[in-house]
C-alpha cells in the first residue's frame, strides 16, 4: 500500500515539472500598420486552449507547449501561424485581407474585381437581405445603396415599386434596367394591373412590380450601376441605371438540400383623424342651420350619442403571410446545379386585396469539355393578384374616411347598409366601402418565364467566345366585374364585366469575346468585342358586356347583353441590333483605366436617326499604393481616386411613333373607319443622357473606418413628350417630339465602420447620404410647361417649367382667412361669395383681383436629402439587425383632403364624413383664432381650389426593418442529417416619426407618373409586417 502511494507521489512530482518545462506562458502584442489591434483570436492550434487581444492589442496565453504553433485570426485580415515564443514577448503584425477588394462585382457582360471598379456601383449580398419577407426584390433595396430612392407606389400585395437612381433622368419612365443572369426585364414594360372603370385602381395607379414573379430566395447578389461610365455599355436602356441581380448557382462541396418558412402578420400603421358620430352630428346641426332648414333629430343632441361606426377599423384587417420554400444545390464531375420552389401568399390589409405566387428555378452549368462550358438558367413562376380600387374619390381607401359614421356596416338583417340621410344619390356619392370591398371583383393571373441558354467556348489561354440566347415570356388573363346594387340612395344599375388577355415575348442574342491578358505581373489587360441583337412583342385582347350575370363567379361575356359588348385588340413590336466594346486595363494595383463604346439601332426611329452611339471612359488611382504613402498608411490603409463620363440613351416610348399609325375600328354604317392614333413625325431620336462622376474610397485605422464619396452631374436632352397639334380641339391629333433638357447634380455618401470586434461580439454600421437637385433646363413642348392632371385630368395639381424642378406643385398661396369686416374689404376681389372666415390668397401679380395668374410653385416631393442608418450585432449566434431610413425636405400633395377637409362642390358632399379639422372652423365671435376656413354648404370662395393649403411636410424617420436571429449550436444535430438551424423574427416598417397627417408620407408616382410624385389621392397604405421563419439545411 505504501509502495502504491509512493508511486502516485512520483507521477505527481514529475507532472508538475513537466508542466513547468513544456507547458509555458506566452506574451505578445498584435499590431497592423504600427497601431494595437484589439479582439484578435489567438488560439494554440490542435486545442482548446485560446485567448483575444485587449484593447492594446495585449495578449497572455498560458499552459502553452514550446513547441507549438499559435494562429491569430481577426476578420478582415490574413491569419497568421507563428512558433510559440515563451522567452520574449511576442510581436506580431497582421495585413489587411484583400479580398473585398478582389471580390467580383458583375459589371454587365462580365464581371471584375472591385478594386478595378472605376465607376460609381453599389452591390448588396444575399445576406443582407435574408430572413426579410419582400414580396418583390425591389422592396430589398431600401436604405441599402447611396443614390437609389426606393419607394411603394401602393400597399397593395404585388403593388409598384417606384426607384430612382440617381433622381430624376427622364418624362418617359425613370425606372432602372433590371438584368437577370444577363435577361433583361423592362420595369416600364407590360406591368399594368388590370383596371375597368377604375375598379382595379383606375389609370394605373396599381400597376405590378415587374420583379413580384422573381423569387428573393433565390437571389445570390444585387449590382446597382449608378453612372453613365458603368452603364454606357447597356446603351440605350441604360439611361435609369442598371440594376443587375445574379441568382444563385451550385458550389463546390456536398450537395446542399434546403427549407425555408415564415409565417407574418400584416397591420394598418396609423389612422387618420376623422369625426366620429358626436363631432359628426355637432357638425352637421351647424350645416342644417346655415342652410336655413330645421336640425334632424338625430343631429340635435349629439352629446347623448356613441362613437358611430369606425370605418377604418372595418375596411383594414390583420392580415397573413407565409412563405415555403425547398433548394437543391451542389456540384459534381464539373456539373454545377441549383434548383427551388417556391410558394408565397400575401393577404392585403385591406379586404379583398391579395397576391400569391409559385415559382420554380433551375440553374445548371456544365464543363462538357475543357474546352466548353454550357448552362441555363431559368425561372417559371405563376401569380396572382387581386386588387380593390383605391388612389381616386371612388375608391375603398378614399370611401372609409368619407363614410358617415352614423351608417351601421350592416343592417339587422345582414344585409349591407346604405346612406339615406341624404336628397338622392346626387347628393350623396359616398358609398358603403366593405360592400364595394365584396361586391367588385378584379384579379390578374400572371405566367411568366424568363432566362438564357449559354456556351462558353475557351479558343486559347485566356481568350473565351460567349453565346447566349436570353428570354422573357409574360402571358396575364384578367377579370373584372362590378355588380349592380342598391345601397341607400346610391345605386349601381348595371351588372359590369370585363375581361383581357396580355402577351409579350423578349428575346434577345449576344455573341460576344473577352481576352484576358496579365504582362510582367503587373499589365492587366481584358478586352471586350461583340453583338447583340433584341425584339420585343406584345399583344391584348379585351372584352365587356354588362347584363344579366348570375354573380361574380359568372360572369361569361356570352351572358352580357351583346348590344353593349365592347371589343379591343392592340399589338406592338420593337427591335434593335447592337455592337459592343470594352477595354479594361489596370497597372501594378496602382493605376485603371477602362473605355467602352455601343452602338444601337432601334425600329423606334427612322431612318435619319436610327443609330445611337453610346460611349464612356473611367480612370482610378489608387494612391495607398504607392511609395511615397507609406509614411500614412499606419493610419490611412487605403485611398482611391476615380471619376467617369458615359454617354447612355433612352427610347422608352411607344414603337414606331416616328410613323403615323391608324387605328382601325368597326364603323356604324358598316365596314372598317380608320382613325389617326399617332402623327408621326421622323425626326424624333434618341434621348440622350451625358453623366460625370468623380469620388473616391477611403480606408482607415485597420480599416475599420470606410468611406465613399461621389459627386455626380448628369444632362438629359431631347426628352420625348407627347404633343397635341391643338389642345384646343378635343379630336386633335397626337404626336411625338423632343423637347427639352434635364440636369441633376448631386452627391453621395456611404460609411462603413467595425464599432467593436471580439471574440465573441461585433458591432459594426452603415450610414448613407444622398442628395440632389433638378432643373428642367429647357422646354420647347406645348405652352413651355408640362402639367400633372389627376382624376381624370379634372385636376391640374403639378407644373414642370423651365428653371424649376421636375413635379412642383403648382397652385393658389394662402394669406391667412379674413377675419372681419375690414379685412375683408381692404383684400383683393377673389370670388362673388366671399365672406368673413374664408381663406385670403395672395395677389401676387398685384393686380387687385385673384384668378389664375396668381398661381405659383407651391412644394416639391423631391426631398432635400435622403439617409438611412443601419447597425449589425452579434453576440455568439445571435444577430441583432437595425436600419433606419429617412427622408427630409420632402413635401406632399395630400389631395385627400380636398374631400375630407370640407364641403367643396366637385369634391365632396354635405353628408360625406370630414376630419377633424372641421371642428377648428372658423366661427364668429365663437372660434377666430383658427387657420380652418368658415363652414360653407358650397364653398362660394373657392377655398377648395389647389392651393398650398393642401401642402405638407412629408419629411420622416422610420424603424425600416429589425431582424433578430438565431443560429442553433451544430453539436445540438452533429449526429443527424441536418447541418444548419437558423431562427428569426423580423419587423418592417415598425414606427415612423412624422408630421404627415395622412397613412404614410413615403409616397411613390401617381399612376407611375414622375410628374405626379408625392400626391395622396387615397393610397393603399403600406403595412406594418411582423414574421417568423425557421431555415434548415441538410
Amino acid at each position: 500500500m505504501q509502495k502504491k502511494t509512493l508511486k502516485k507521489l512520483l507521477c505527481l512530482i514529475v507532472c508538475m515539472w513537466g508542466n513547468f518545462f513544456f507547458a509555458q506562458t506566452v506574451k505578445g502584442k498584435v499590431t497592423s500598420g504600427g497601431l494595437g489591434l484589439p479582439g484578435v483570436g489567438v488560439i494554440v492550434q490542435g486545442t482548446k486552449n485560446a485567448t483575444t487581444t485587449d484593447f492594446d492589442g495585449g495578449f497572455v496565453l498560458n499552459n502553452v507547449d514550446p513547441k507549438s504553433t499559435l494562429i491569430f485570426s481577426y476578420i478582415g485580415y490574413k491569419s497568421v501561424s507563428l512558433p510559440a515564443d515563451t522567452k520574449s514577448v511576442m510581436k506580431v503584425n497582421m495585413v489587411n485581407d484583400l479580398e473585398k477588394l478582389n471580390e467580383v462585382v458583375v459589371i454587365g457582360y462580365g464581371t471584375s474585381k472591385r478594386k478595378d471598379v472605376n465607376g460609381a456601383i453599389s452591390s448588396i449580398k444575399a445576406s443582407e437581405i435574408q430572413d426579410k419577407p419582400f414580396t418583390s426584390i425591389d422592396q430589398a433595396l431600401v436604405g441599402k445603396a447611396a443614390g437609389v430612392n426606393v419607394t411603394q407606389n401602393s400597399g397593395t400585395p404585388g403593388g409598384g415599386i417606384s426607384v430612382q437612381i440617381r433622381g430624376i433622368t427622364s418624362i418617359n419612365g425613370n425606372e432602372p434596367l433590371y438584368v437577370i443572369d444577363g435577361t433583361p426585364v423592362f420595369a416600364d414594360k407590360n406591368n399594368d394591373s388590370f383596371s375597368f372603370s377604375a375598379l382595379g385602381g383606375g389609370n394605373g395607379q396599381t400597376k405590378n412590380s415587374a420583379l413580384s414573379g422573381l423569387n428573393i430566395s433565390d437571389i445570390e447578389s444585387i449590382d446597382i450601376l449608378k453612372d453613365a461610365s458603368s452603364t454606357a455599355i447597356y446603351g440605350a436602356n441604360g439611361a435609369n441605371g442598371v440594376v443587375l441581380i445574379t441568382t444563385k448557382k451550385g458550389k463546390k462541396g456536398k450537395s446542399t438540400f434546403s427549407y425555408e418558412t415564415y409565417l407574418g402578420t400584416q397591420q394598418v400603421t396609423n389612422s387618420v383623424d376623422v369625426l366620429n358620430l358626436p363631432q359628426y352630428a355637432a357638425y352637421q346641426a351647424k350645416i342644417f342651420k346655415l342652410n336655413g332648414e330645421p336640425v334632424p333629430y338625430q343631429y340635435q343632441k349629439p352629446d347623448l350619442l356613441g362613437n358611430g361606426t369606425n370605418w377604418q377599423d372595418e375596411l383594414f384587417r390583420t392580415a397573413t403571410m407565409y412563405n415555403h420554400q425547398i433548394a437543391f444545390s451542389g456540384e459534381k464531375d464539373g456539373t454545377r446545379y441549383y434548383t427551388s420552389l417556391n410558394y408565397f401568399d400575401q393577404e392585403g390589409i385591406v379586404l379583398n386585396s391579395d397576391f400569391n405566387r409559385m415559382s420554380l428555378r433551375l440553374n445548371v452549368d456544365s464543363s462538357v469539355k475543357s474546352w466548353l462550358k454550357i448552362g441555363n438558367n431559368m425561372s417559371i413562376s405563376k401569380s396572382s393578384q387581386q386588387v380593390v380600387r383605391n388612389d381616386d374619390r371612388g375608391g375603398l381607401v378614399m370611401n372609409t374616411l368619407r363614410q358617415s359614421p352614423e351608417l351601421p356596416v350592416r343592417y339587422a338583417d345582414g344585409s349591407f347598409a346604405g346612406p339615406t340621410s341624404g336628397l338622392g344619390s346626387s347628393a350623396n356619392e359616398t358609398t358603403n366601402p366593405i360592400a364595394l370591398s365584396e361586391y367588385n371583383n378584379a384579379k390578374t393571373d400572371r405566367y411568366k418565364i424568363n432566362g438564357n441558354l449559354f456556351a462558353d467556348f475557351t479558343l486559347t489561354k485566356g481568350l473565351v467566345f460567349r453565346s447566349e440566347l436570353g428570354y422573357d415570356l409574360n402571358f396575364a388573363k384578367s377579370s373584372s366585374f362590378a355588380p349592380a346594387y342598391t345601397l341607400g340612395n346610391v345605386s349601381e344599375l348595371l351588372n359590369k364585366s370585363f375581361k383581357q388577355q396580355d402577351q409579350s415575348f423578349y428575346w434577345s442574342l449576344k455573341n460576344y469575346l473577352t481576352y484576358n491578358k496579365t504582362l510582367n505581373e503587373k499589365h492587366n489587360f481584358t478586352f471586350l468585342l461583340g453583338q447583340e441583337a433584341q425584339e420585343s412583342q406584345y399583344e391584348y385582347l379585351s372584352g365587356y358586356r354588362s347584363g344579366d350575370f348570375l354573380s361574380k363567379d359568372f360572369t361569361n361575356l356570352n351572358i352580357g347583353d351583346i348590344d353593349t359588348a365592347v371589343n379591343g385588340n392592340g399589338s406592338g413590336r420593337w427591335s434593335m441590333t447592337s455592337y459592343i466594346s470594352r477595354l479594361n486595363y489596370s497597372f501594378s494595383d496602382r493605376y485603371s483605366f477602362s473605355a467602352s463604346l455601343r452602338a444601337d439601332a432601334s425600329s423606334n426611329f427612322g431612318p435619319n436617326n436610327k443609330w445611337g452611339y453610346f460611349p464612356s471612359f473611367a480612370a482610378g488611382w489608387t494612391v495607398s499604393n504607392e511609395k511615397f504613402f507609406e509614411p500614412l498608411s499606419s493610419t490611412v490603409n487605403y485611398l482611391k481616386f476615380r471619376a467617369g463620363y458615359g454617354s447612355v440613351g433612352n427610347q422608352n416610348i411607344p414603337a414606331n411613333r416616328y410613323q403615323t399609325i391608324l387605328s382601325l375600328t368597326a364603323s356604324p354604317f358598316g365596314g372598317v373607319s380608320p382613325t389617326i392614333d399617332n402623327l408621326g413625325n421622323p425626326d424624333i431620336k434618341w434621348e440622350s443622357l451625358k453623366s460625370f462622376n468623380v469620388g473616391f474610397e477611403l480606408g482607415m485605422l485597420s480599416n475599420r473606418v470606410k468611406l465613399d464619396f461621389d459627386y455626380y452631374i448628369k444632362h438629359s436632352s431631347n426628352f420625348l413628350t407627347k404633343q397635341i397639334n391643338d389642345e384646343s380641339n378635343q379630336s386633335a391629333l397626337n404626336y411625338y417630339l423632343n423637347t427639352g433638357e434635364i440636369e441633376t447634380k448631386g452627391i453621395e455618401l456611404t460609411l462603413n465602420t467595425r464599432n467593436i470586434i471580439t471574440e465573441n461580439f461585433t458591432w459594426d454600421s452603415t450610414v448613407i447620404f444622398s442628395k440632389y437637385n433638378n432643373e428642367l433646363t429647357s422646354f420647347q413642348g406645348a405652352g413651355k410647361s408640362l402639367l400633372g392632371k389627376v382624376q381624370f385630368d379634372l385636376y391640374n395639381v403639378t407644373r414642370t417649367t423651365e428653371g424649376e424642378p421636375v413635379g412642383q406643385f403648382y397652385g393658389y398661396v394662402t394669406d391667412g382667412l379674413f377675419k372681419n369686416a375690414a379685412e375683408l374689404a381692404a383684400g383683393p376681389t377673389q370670388e362673388t361669395g366671399t365672406g368673413i372666415g374664408d381663406i385670403r390668397f395672395k395677389d401676387l401679380n398685384g393686380d387687385g383681383k385673384i384668378d389664375a395668374k396668381d398661381q405659383k410653385a407651391i412644394g416639391s416631393a423631391i426631398p432635400d436629402f435622403t439617409y438611412s442608418f443601419t447597425n449589425n450585432f452579434k453576440y455568439k449566434n445571435v444577430s441583432l439587425s437595425v436600419v433606419l431610413t429617412g427622408s427630409q425636405g420632402n413635401e406632399i400633395y395630400n389631395f385627400t383632403r380636398h374631400y375630407t377637409d370640407g364641403i367643396y362642390p366637385g369634391f365632396g358632399d354635405r353628408f360625406a364624413n370630414l376630419t377633424t379639422r372641421a371642428i377648428n372652423a372658423f366661427e364668429p365671435g365663437v372660434n377666430e383664432n383658427t387657420n380652418e376656413p368658415r363652414i360653407t354648404l358650397n364653398d362660394p370662395n373657392g377655398n377648395g381650389r389647389i392651393s398650398n393649403r393642401f401642402v405638407e411636410d412629408g419629411s420622416y424617420l422610420r424603424i425600416q426593418n429589425v431582424s433578430l436571429s438565431y443560429d442553433l449550436p451544430s453539436k445540438i444535430f452533429k449526429n443527424s442529417i441536418i447541418t444548419k438551424v437558423r431562427l428569426y423574427v423580423n419587423v418592417q416598417n415598425l414606427y415612423t416619426w412624422t408630421k404627415y397627417s395622412g397613412f404614410d408620407p413615403a409616397l411613390g408616382n401617381l399612376d407611375q407618373n414622375i410628374t405626379l410624385s408625392g400626391i395622396d389621392l387615397g393610397r393603399y397604405p403600406v403595412p406594418r409586417t411582423t414574421s417568423m421563419g425557421l431555415n434548415l439545411e441538410f
